[in-house]
């Protein structure tokens, strides 16, 4: 299982600021990740996977400004979100130091890495408010182009459910 559609795994290393032998496909590969970034997409909305689905099985020529702005925000936040499921483990996965003597690796505390955590949370809760916004421009389209529904009507019993 990978990331893609939403996100490619140099897209996720870039957002951390890693390499692929820091960070191999083998471990953004993983199912876990891909599971935790289909949760996050429906987390902003339970349609957006169906929405992004649709959007990007149009030829890009066929695809509205509303719908481009979905595929490109949606790449977006899931690069971020799936950088930021990453980054819980970076300090633990990350080496500090490789050495040939005895085969030595040390790994860093969890302090270089704060840092990061912050700016990849800032720029996945911007990513989440512009996905939002393009998510709201979407369906602001599709609901002026589609048929108003009939509505249910209330109505007065015609028995008194007390006495029968």
């Amino acid at each position: 299982m990978a990331l893609t559609p939403y996100c490619e795994n140099a897209e996720v290393r870039a957002a951390l600021g890693v390499n692929s032998i820091e960070l191999p496909d083998a471990v953004l590969n993983l199912p876990i990740y891909q599971i935790g970034l289909v949760r996050e997409l429906n987390k902003v909305a339970s349609s957006l996977p169906a929405s992004f689905s649709a959007a990007n099985a149009k030829p890009s020529d066929q695809r509205t400004e509303a719908e481009k702005a979905l595929l490109d925000a949606t790449k977006l936040f899931s690069a971020y979100a799936s950088a930021r499921q990453v980054g819980v483990s970076l300090a633990s996965m990350m080496p500090k130091d490789v050495g040939d003597g005895k085969a030595t690796v040390s790994r860093f505390a969890d302090a270089p890495y704060k840092d990061t955590l912050a700016r990849l949370e800032a720029m996945y809760l911007a990513a989440r408010s512009s996905l939002l916004a393009s998510l709201a421009e979407l369906n602001q389209t599709d609901i002026a182009t589609a048929v108003t529904p009939i509505a249910f009507i209330a109505g007065k019993r015609s028995y008194d459910p007390v006495t029968g």
